[in-house]
């Protein structure tokens, strides 16, 4: 995919408004009447909410360690028009999102949507996690070695690799991984000691990372989603 090359404009005060009447919709419609509403504002392209790029990091990051969120405030994100979509591009060291995610996902998914971007950004960016990016990610691939016998001890984990993360095929790969499972477990309970270590800095602060964790060599995508079908 291309980058956008223009952010969406958005006042201010239409975008309050929006977000109210987005709000009360997300409320009190039923699912069929809320993808109605969908469809007909999409008939008109319109979008009832645009979160600001600078206020949708603070709200991605917010329950994260300070070191995070303040990585994070670095990042340039730019909202587009577009219905869905969007990403990290790494050559810019930017994320672009597209401005439909509130009024067509809705506004809880556009906060989990781009903490899952930033976190693309953080891997790239934090100084223990960006020589993984560069080497194929051989702690995450020991971590999740050293994981295989504990899943079963984390059933949220386990299931959501089944039923969420495996489908995605070629998307379902070691870099989406890496930002997933800070997007999807915060908590590093729900997760197995070696995850729970090689994540640490980012979920609670202090040591951990990828040096605390044995390396693997990186292999092929198939035999990473044997690895983590494991579970």
């Amino acid at each position: 995919m291309d980058r956008p090359r223009r952010p969406l404009a958005r006042p201010e005060p239409l975008n309050a408004i929006g977000k109210r009447a987005l709000e009360v919709a997300e409320e009190n419609l039923s699912a069929e009447g809320l993808a109605r509403l969908r469809r007909i504002l999409w008939s008109y392209r319109l979008y009832l909410y645009v979160t600001p790029g600078p206020l949708l990091v603070q709200q991605a990051l917010a329950i994260f360690p300070e070191p995070v969120r303040a990585l994070g405030a670095r990042c340039p994100f730019h909202r587009y028009d577009a219905r869905s979509g969007g990403g990290y591009w790494p050559d810019q060291n930017e994320i672009w999102l597209a401005a439909g995610v509130e009024t067509y996902e809705g506004l809880r998914q556009v906060v989990l949507s781009s903490r899952h971007e930033m976190f693309h950004f953080i891997a790239h960016n934090d100084p223990r996690y960006r020589p993984e990016d560069d080497a194929g990610w051989p702690a995450l691939w020991g971590a999740l070695e050293q994981s295989r016998d504990e899943v079963g001890r984390y059933p949220r984990y386990r299931e959501w690799i089944r039923r969420s993360f495996l489908p995605q095929g070629g998307h379902a790969n070691p870099t989406e991984l890496f930002a997933d499972i800070p997007t999807n477990f915060p908590d590093p309970d729900e997760i197995p000691p070696a995850l729970r270590a090689y994540f640490a800095p980012l979920l609670v602060g202090g040591d951990g990372g990828p040096a605390a964790v044995t390396p693997a060599a990186p292999r092929d995508l198939a035999s990473f989603h044997t690895l983590i079908a494991g579970a």
